[in-house]
């Protein structure tokens, strides 16, 4: 049987690779992927017939409706806003809406698989990742199948730091202090490759009702692995790292998005510093499926410029 698959929002880092992977199979699965705006769609993907782009809207701006008809699997990356309005009040209104969806198409969604993050399991401070806790509670039964993957540090967020590597004096900002304290790390190709695999199986029994695994890298890295892994890409030496220490995380956010939402990533990154909430989720050893790619294979295509260095969003 054809499995007809759901992305949504498809315009995510998570949700462009795992279509990639989806269009690759052999099995030739329906993909249906929801965009605002559907014209925003790469051409490498509306090329491809069983590719089809829809409009619609998880914040449910201009009364847009999620249609989950027909769908085997739906995909969901909750979506973070920056827009003024509160970050737990938007990510409940938008699962809500994933689960009337859900309810509205249950005689043929079978599988919901849910992108969470290290350390979404806890209800308060870890600031912005209350979202994903927020997403995992809602949805946890709403499917007869649910899989929930919490995924660790974008290894594409260090794309930020080429912006500074053309100078004299080449240098990189860290938020992870010490600079040797080692953090999971995960780059998206992984992530597209492993949620890929996710919905293809769905139908299949699953350990248990949901389903929850963290998603890692091969190995952690510290900001001196990073800088030891730009150095290899890029052929500079001595590049320095700008630690910005946990007293001036607010500040750092505060200076490039409003500060009600800087409070939230101040938040998330203390929780996964040493000592933090977090910190000890992200290295736990049971129920870690790990990816192949290393952070300095990751970094060579951004010094190729194979990949753009457009990349933001934590998790």
């Amino acid at each position: 049987m054809t499995l007809t698959i759901t992305v949504l929002p498809a315009s995510t880092q998570a949700g462009k690779e795992t279509i990639r992977f989806l269009l690759q199979d052999e099995s030739q699965p329906k993909i249906k992927a929801i965009y605002r705006d559907p014209a925003k769609a790469p051409s490498e993907f509306t090329s491809n017939a069983n590719f089809s782009a829809v409009q619609g809207d998880v914040s449910g701006a201009g009364d847009s409706e999620l249609d989950f008809d027909d769908s085997d699997a739906v995909f969901y990356i909750p979506p973070p806003t920056y827009d003024g309005r509160d970050t737990d009040d938007f990510a409940r209104a938008c699962a809500d809406r994933v689960k009337a969806a859900l309810r509205k198409a249950s005689s043929s969604v079978k599988r919901l698989l849910v992108f969470s993050a290290s350390g979404a399991q806890y209800e308060k401070d870890i600031g912005i990742l209350s979202l994903n806790h927020i997403a995992d509670t809602i949805l946890k039964s709403s499917a007869p199948e649910v899989v929930i993957a919490k995924t660790g540090f974008f290894m594409e967020n260090w794309a930020s730091a080429f912006e500074t590597l053309e100078g004299e004096k080449p240098y990189f900002e860290s938020l992870f202090t010490p600079l040797d304290y080692k953090i999971a790390m995960i780059s998206t190709v992984d992530i597209g490759k492993v949620m890929a695999r996710f919905l293809l199986q769905t139908g299949q029994p699953l350990p248990s009702a949901p389903y929850i695994f963290d998603l890692h890298g091969p190995r952690s890295y510290s900001a001196n692995d990073v800088r030891a892994a730009l150095e290899i890409a890029t052929g500079k030496k001595d590049i320095e790292i700008r630690a910005i220490e946990p007293d001036k995380l607010f500040e750092y956010y505060n200076s490039k998005i409003p500060e009600k939402y800087a409070k939230g990533l101040e938040e998330m990154t203390v929780a996964m510093l040493p000592g933090g909430l977090v910190a000890g989720d992200m290295e736990r050893p049971e129920n870690v499926v790990r990816g192949e790619i290393e952070l300095v294979d990751v970094l060579r295509k951004f010094a190729s410029g194979e990949a753009t260095k457009a990349v933001s969003g934590a998790f």
